[in-house]
């Protein structure tokens, strides 16, 4: 089989199985991550803040917000947040 052809299989094999099924494959690590990222300092985030001239009524683009470790930062200033 070709390897195209194999990983077509591989997703469809994936995508057929119930969500039930699929609900917890992901818990763990995800749990692990959360737990050991480390946050971000707040001075890091105060010198973001102070450079780009945030206010509490600006809206903040977050692209790659993954498990919104900096949205949280920039949400608790009152910002918008559009996160992809």
């Amino acid at each position: 089989m070709d390897p195209v052809a194999k990983i077509k299989e591989t997703i469809a094999t994936y995508a057929a199985q119930s969500v039930e099924h699929r609900r917890g494959w992901f818990s763990p690590a995800a749990a692990a991550y959360a737990a050991t990222r480390p946050r971000y300092p707040q001075q890091l985030v105060e010198a973001v803040v102070a450079r780009a001239g945030l206010t509490a009524t600006s809206t903040v683009l977050e692209v790659g917000c993954g498990p919104g470790t900096a949205t949280v930062s920039f949400a608790e200033l009152g910002c918008g947040i559009v996160a992809i």
